[in-house]
């Protein structure tokens, strides 16, 4: 049997086709569907609904859910974050006009997940929104470099990743596994100032915490993560992170402008099967 001929009796292969769907989007209406498809709680009939009214006037807008929907989930952010490339290409009313559907979407439901407040910010910074604060000039990773205020922001945003890592928990879910986390994460900053105990912000107190962070040097940033990572590998006993803990880790290492540890950067390799290039018309 020829290669053409096995190739026309294979099995559907649902993940090969959702990737090479997604790699020809390139028109602002399939991008905004995709966009919103990624980003969409599961299993939430008021968020699906916003999706639909937001995506009224895109006639690809449920094929392309149905491919998003078929992603691995390591596959979801990694074509997340390369959509959005393509979409800061887009003019600025365009990119507006997805931030405001994203918001609609996520408020669907009547209350944000901590990943949606991760998803928002993320797609601010891809769309071309420029950081407000400065990285610091460089300085060790020593603890006795650091400020008694980055030390309450670590504690603050770790707090409010343990509603995520090591695994996601409704507030009524065993903190245990939380918890145990999020003292491995802040045992090695302990010691100078009186570090809170684990008590997850609001938003604006996240973004606060986040902020903070983004003014530390290239240097001292990559800590953060490793020590996240670490501390959920060893909680949860397992190689691999919970899919909701590395979704929320990636995104932190983006808003922090850092790269990934191996470990986190392992668990998306490969999954997306990200198109190498293409053309303006997306062959």
């Amino acid at each position: 049997m020829s290669d053409a001929t096995a190739l026309q009796f294979a099995p559907p292969d649902p993940q090969r086709d959702a990737a090479d769907r997604l790699s020809r989007l390139h028109g602002a209406l399939e991008l905004k569907s995709a966009l919103l498809a990624l980003i969409l709680p599961p299993s939430s009939q008021r968020a699906a609904r916003a999706f639909e009214i937001e995506t009224e006037g895109a006639r690809q807008a449920p094929s392309i859910l149905v491919h998003v929907r078929h992603l691995p989930p390591a596959a979801r952010l990694p074509w997340l974050e390369e959509l959005l490339a393509r979409m800061a290409l887009q003019p600025v009313a365009i990119r507006q006009d997805l931030l405001q559907s994203t918001r609609r979407v996520m408020g669907a439901r009547g209350v944000a997940r901590p990943i949606d407040r991760l998803h928002w910010l993320v797609m601010r910074r891809g769309l071309g929104e420029k950081p407000t604060v400065s990285a610091r000039a460089a300085a060790t990773g020593d603890v006795s470099e650091w400020l008694d205020t980055d030390l309450l922001a670590i504690a603050s945003y770790s707090a409010f990743l343990s509603r995520m890592v090591p695994v996601e928990r409704a507030e009524d879910d065993d903190a245990k596994p939380a918890l145990a986390w999020y003292e491995l994460v802040m045992e090695p900053w302990r010691g100078g100032v009186d570090l809170p105990a684990c008590d997850p912000p609001g938003g604006e107190g996240m973004v606060k915490a986040l902020t903070t962070l983004q003014t530390l040097s290239a240097m001292q940033r990559p800590v953060l993560p490793r020590g996240w990572v670490a501390a959920a590998l060893k909680v949860q006993r397992r190689t691999r992170l919970a899919d909701v803990a590395a979704d929320a880790l990636r995104l932190s290492c983006a808003l922090l402008d850092t790269p990934m540890p191996p470990e986190l950067e392992r668990q998306f390799a490969g999954a997306a099967a990200l198109p190498k290039t293409a053309d303006a018309s997306g062959r």
